[in-house]
């Protein structure tokens, strides 16, 4: 079987991260001292109630020739939104990736997301009639599932470690680049169609070269796939100590930093949100007096959270408090084994849950844990009476035994 994840080389991501954060401290304090004689230093805490807990954008203003879903429409292959970029896809490096991702899309189509809609409208029905807010941490760029599986929230809270980046300037590409450009993209998309997952250290190298620019072409490329229009996209960041603000995508502002990325869409009819956030959710940068635990704080309840292909990160005592903020926050979280612990959803009775699939041990690459020995109990004791998933999602590609846990909490 293949590596699915070399998590030492994840490990070593995270900790460059931080210790990438750590070198800016300098910097940063350069920035803030100028940032106090700026006027947008005045906006206080009420920015950072403002962010989340804001209406959606006006619908009515919506035009669907704007470049964000032009651009989006000529890397997902679709002719009938790409405005005044339509005449690119008649040349060769778009028509062959338009010809790839229609094929691609369709072979998804058969063995995956049509079998996942199913599944889902018989089994996630309620938490898609009832929830406002989807929280999809270690998620990387994967609206496809997050879409797939809770069409109907309004927003879309979205987090990683992968780079946020730009959408190409499609227009501004000689013949060369776009081929080059259309090379990387078939190779940062590869493991979301075969595997169902993005590898973080593969995604870390993937969009950072100088070809695909970070997350947002992948995010906006899904947008436009799953049948949903881009109105707009703002960059979301930091202002001082106690902001964090949007801005407009062609912001001036030099002493503004970005870690997040606010698209606008419309979705049959309804206006959307997705937020992606660049973050290291570990406990020594996620805690309780950190803004951005504040600002995610402000998140539209009811919310549910989702995880999947997450590096059983959440098992271990450094992402405890993600662990504990998941669960505090949630109404309904549905999530692989890779999620949180069993045990956290049954020691004190205040949640219901329900198993689907087959259970195995972690993978080999994460051979340094056991497997749940209480959520193994439960296949063990009543396998015959679990509903088999018809879908594959997950790291067990090789066996395409999986699990899903669906947890409402108790009213």
């Amino acid at each position: 079987m293949k590596k699915i994840l070399l998590l030492p080389a994840s490990l070593v991501l995270l900790l460059s991260f931080c210790q990438n954060e750590t070198s800016k401290k300098d910097t940063d304090k350069k920035q803030e001292a100028a940032v106090k004689q700026d006027s947008t230093a005045k906006i206080k805490d009420t920015t950072v109630t403002k962010a989340l807990s804001n209406r959606a954008f006006d619908i009515k203003s919506f035009n669907a020739s704007n470049n964000f879903n032009a651009t989006a429409s000529i890397l997902a292959g679709v002719k009938s939104s790409s405005g005044a970029l339509a005449k690119y896809l008649d040349s060769s490096a778009w028509k062959e990736n338009a010809t790839f991702i229609d094929s691609s899309w369709s072979r998804l189509e058969r063995g995956r997301v049509g079998k996942m809609r199913t599944w889902r409208d018989k089994e996630l029905g309620t938490i898609n009639q009832n929830e406002r807010t989807l929280f999809y941490p270690f998620s990387g760029p994967d609206f496809l599932t997050a879409y797939t599986f809770f069409p109907n929230v309004d927003k879309y809270i979205m987090i990683g470690l992968e780079p946020i980046g730009k959408l190409p300037e499609i227009a501004k590409m000689k013949g060369k680049d776009a081929e080059q450009y259309v090379k990387y993209f078939k190779i940062s998309l590869a493991d979301i169609f075969n595997k169902s997952y993005f590898i973080t250290q593969y995604m870390g190298r993937d969009l950072q070269n100088q070809k695909v620019n970070g997350t947002l072409p992948i995010l906006s490329f899904f947008i436009k796939r799953t049948g949903n229009d881009i109105a707009d996209i703002k960059f979301v960041g930091k202002i001082g100590k106690d902001s964090i603000v949007e801005r407009p995508y062609d912001y001036k502002d030099k002493k503004f930093s970005p870690f997040g990325v606010r698209i606008d869409i419309v979705s049959n009819g309804q206006a959307k949100s997705i937020y992606y956030f660049r973050y290291d959710v570990s406990n020594g940068k996620f805690t309780d007096t950190t803004l951005f635990v504040k600002y995610l704080n402000k998140m539209q309840a009811p919310i549910a959270t989702y995880v999947k292909s997450a590096s059983y990160l959440l098992h271990n005592d450094f992402m405890s408090n993600m662990r504990k903020f998941i669960l505090t926050k949630s109404d309904d979280v549905v999530e692989d084994d890779t999620g949180i612990p069993y045990r956290f959803f049954t020691e004190k009775g205040n949640w219901a849950t329900k198993v689907y699939g087959e259970y195995q041990r972690p993978v080999k690459d994460f051979k340094w844990l056991d497997c749940q020995k209480d959520l193994k109990a439960v296949f063990d004791k009543d396998s015959a009476s679990i509903p088999k998933l018809p879908f594959h999602l997950g790291y067990h590609w090789s066996s395409n035994k999986d699990v899903i846990l669906v947890c409402a909490k108790k009213k």
